[in-house]
């Protein structure tokens, strides 16, 4: 946004003494705290983590600071070209990490070395595939003219685990950046000699697309506070954060611009923006004056009001001490990844399997002040007692790795999330979908959360079955007027109509949106709520729901020998089966994919799916007909990267498939595409990602492989081999560690001669059980480069 300047403001004034005295000293940096020491963590691992991986192309992480699920994510948010308003600017697809490294890529050589940055804001999401947040923007400068955006040269950045540094190119101005939970810490430091200024902007948004500012309000507190409220809508609607900042350097000048008006002058203690009369943009320019001393500055945010912010600061972040700052999210990063411990393995594959540790553990995040206060679904305050709020659910994608990989490495946070999602369920009505920063979106389709709390009940965790089968049934039983709490829109996102032909017909015929894509998901979450009933005892939903888990064979062509759309109110097949074309991605007929990969998402019955195609040997068939497929076949790929024929791995509904060669004559063929996958799809470089990170599902489903095994069916607790890339990996327990152990193992023995869990052969298609694990054992595999030497599937 452009505002007018004043001959006045331009020529800033720099009485120091405007605001008055520093009665609370706060500009003097305090000592260093001594971090406790704990031998048994190991600091050597944050070297693995490298947050540039996926910052480029698709991959739409960013690297900024951030601890473990922490509220703040404080990071640069740049943009194309040398405008910043221009087409060429902000990339509405790109843009929705803040952060996109628009450099070309040719044989890993970084070709262009600069980016624009409009600034550094405290919110972003990790590897999404659509955009919002970015709030609370603030660029460093000495100059006028350089206060509207900067540049950097790519060399000057530096990103590890909560720590983010650059220089700007315009005043050379260096930014370093750290963060607590909910706090975001700023160092700014500027050329000797040179005028410290800094611009807060409340109107910057993320939101390509369709965000906007819809409310901000702004108090100078005295010289050396500032605090504020901005309410948004994009994405997200209506999200409300409060911010409260302080610095340690007292505020010589403060100039604010109001939608678009010339700057003014602030006045301590002043309120701009009123519940009657809001702005909807509003720019703070904070003059410092000239110093050696560089800005640090500290920014609490809140969901509740800015009095919590101001609690979380003082908590928090009680002195001005960076360094220390830095640290303590350092040891926080290295204490998360001490639950996994790995041998052997290149520095690059270790490096690529710490990095997806660090990603899969961004979020959900905690979304509470320091006293337990938060805004439920509805806009209501609440206090927790005895749990902790989270928010950022993008269980469409998660569902598959991200939460049942926690079942293993953190067991105790897995129950934390499926029960915050059950009490989510019980607040508000109904269970989130993809939930950010208080707001649902409905984004993406079904009501994948029944497959997280469905996992934590059928393994075990501390997680009461009959809450969990009542917040389910309610979302599968989703009826608009049993729900006026809930404004419309949310309403209208959370579950469209399809459900309401799947119940009345057993099918979802067209002309609906995704009409087989939503067929079969439902079948799926029926099957997870199924088995939840199961546990709980109530075998009338447990009839009913196993019964729905089947209606979406409705949709099967035995000739097209694919799930296929179907006409409305009679689920007769759209098409005669040489008509039919499985490689077209009709959003009318699939969400982000094609017939090719959705075939394979009746994930709730792999032996009816196996008997459909034609038994094992028509399984087998039917995956090689998917890898050997012709990967330009069809046109307008929604969302569709990392293709292996017509296998796409950077999307989810690919994830499990590799594993279902486990169930064929042909099971070294997990181990075979599995390698190709680690190889061309996951690397050590800003574009080493090959689709969206997707909120951690991306990279849990790397963990997860490259420690030997996967769960195919969330809320089925049992896993099947792969192949492990790791000599040794060692998963702390609660109960004891579990180890993995690969004997023989290399770059070129990527099949699996032989394996023993616990000291036992595997189940039936090479398969475990999660109770296997738990208790702490061992798995042991024994590689080999030679295929006649395989493992075969006990397919019996």
């Amino acid at each position: 946004m452009m505002f007018k300047l004043t001959p006045i403001a331009i020529s800033l004034v720099l009485s120091l003494g405007l605001f008055g005295c520093n009665s609370d000293n706060n500009n003097q940096t305090q000592p260093e705290v001594t971090l406790p020491t704990t031998p048994i963590i190991d600091m050597s691992v944050l070297k693995y983590i490298d947050p540039m991986i996926g910052t480029a192309a698709s991959g739409h992480t960013f690297p900024g600071a951030v601890v473990p699920r922490g509220m703040v994510q404080l990071s640069p948010d740049t943009f194309k070209g040398t405008n910043a308003d221009s087409e060429a600017g902000q990339n509405p697809w790109h843009s929705a990490s803040g952060y996109w490294d628009a450099s070309d890529y040719v044989a890993g050589d970084v070709l262009a070395t600069d980016l624009n940055i409009y600034g550094f804001s405290h919110t972003h999401l990790s590897g999404t595939g659509a955009t919002d947040l970015g709030d609370i923007l603030v660029l460093p400068y000495s100059n006028i003219a350089n206060s509207e955006n900067n540049a950097f040269d790519k060399a000057t950045e530096i990103a590890t685990p909560g720590y983010y540094s650059v220089v700007l190119n315009n005043g050379n101005i260096k930014a370093e950046l750290t963060t607590t939970t909910r706090v975001g810490v700023h160092r700014y430091t500027y050329e000797k000699g040179a005028d410290r200024k800094i611009k807060l902007d409340l109107a910057h948004t993320l939101a390509a697309n369709n965000g906007k500012s819809l409310q901000n309000r702004v108090e100078l507190v005295d010289e050396y506070t500032i605090r504020g409220r901005r309410v948004s809508t994009g994405w997200f609607q209506g999200q409300d954060i409060f911010f409260y900042a302080q610095f340690n350097q007292p505020i010589a000048h403060a100039l604010i611009a109001r939608d678009g008006g010339e700057a003014m002058e602030m006045k301590m203690g002043a309120v701009y923006g009123s519940i009657n009369s809001p702005n909807k943009e509003q720019i703070t320019y904070l003059d410092f004056g000239k110093g050696d001393q560089p800005i640090e500055m500290r920014v609490a945010l809140s969901p509740v009001d800015w009095e919590g912010a101001q609690q979380n600061l003082e908590a928090e972040t009680p002195t001005y001490n960076f360094a220390n700052v830095k640290a303590k999210a350092e040891l926080a990063w290295a204490q998360e990844l001490a639950s996994v411990e790995v041998k052997g393995g290149s520095e690059a594959e270790r490096t690529n399997f710490y990095t997806a540790m660090y990603h899969a553990m961004i979020a959900p995040v905690e979304y509470q002040d320091v006293d337990g206060r938060y805004r439920d679904l509805l806009g209501g305050v609440r206090q927790a007692d005895g749990y902790k709020n989270y928010s950022v659910y993008s269980t469409w994608d998660t569902f598959r790795a991200v939460h049942p990989l926690l079942t293993i490495t953190n067991p105790q946070h897995a129950t934390d999330l499926a029960n915050d999602l059950i009490r989510k369920s019980q607040e508000t009505g109904l269970l989130p979908k993809w939930e950010g920063y208080g707001e649902e979106t409905g984004t993406m389709i079904g009501y994948p959360a029944t497959a997280i709390i469905g996992d934590a009940v059928i393994k075990g965790l501390d997680v009461d079955p009959q809450d969990a089968l009542e917040a389910a049934k309610k979302s599968a039983y989703y009826r608009p007027y049993d729900f006026p709490q809930i404004p419309d829109h949310t309403l209208q996102a959370v579950m469209a109509g399809q459900l309401s032909y799947y119940e009345r017909d057993k099918c979802v015929g067209l002309p609906n949106w995704n009409s087989v894509s939503y067929a079969l998901e439902f079948s799926y979450y029926d099957w997870t709520i199924a088995q939840m009933a199961k546990v709980a005892g109530d075998d009338a939903a447990y009839n009913e729901f196993n019964d729905r888990a089947y209606w979406s064979l409705n949709h099967w062509d035995q000739e097209a020998g694919f799930f296929v759309p179907v006409k409305l109110d009679s689920c007769d097949k759209e098409f005669t089966s040489d008509a039919f074309d499985p490689y077209s991605s009709d959003a009318y007929w699939y969400t982000e994919g094609n017939a090719w990969q959705w075939q394979w998402t009746f994930m709730q019955d792999l032996d009816k799916l196996t008997e459909v195609m034609g038994g094992t040997e028509g399984f087998n068939t039917k995956l090689n007909d998917l890898f050997t497929a012709d990967a330009n076949g069809g046109e307008n790929h929604q969302d569709m990267t990392g293709f292996i024929g017509q296998y796409i791995h950077g999307n989810e509904p690919s994830h499990h498939v590799i594993y279902l060669y486990n169930r064929t004559n042909e099971s070294w063929k997990t181990q075979e595409y599995l390698d190709k996958v680690y190889k061309q799809f996951y690397k050590p470089t800003p574009d080493g990602i090959i689709g969206n990170e997707d909120v951690g599902q991306m990279s849990a489903w790397y963990i997860m492989s490259a420690m030997g095994f996967y769960q195919v069916t969330p809320t089925d607790p049992t896993y099947t081999i792969g192949r492990p890339i790791f000599d040794e990996v060692t998963i702390k327990l609660p109960t004891g560690n579990f180890t993995i152990t690969a004997e023989n193992n290399s770059s070129d023995n990527k099949y699996v001669k032989s394996v023993l869990i616990n000291g036992k052969p595997l189940n039936v298609f090479n398969s475990f059980e999660h109770n296997e694990i738990k208790a702490g054992g061992t798995l042991h595999f024994v590689m080999t480069a030679d295929k006649s030497q395989a493992m075969a599937a006990r397919l019996n």
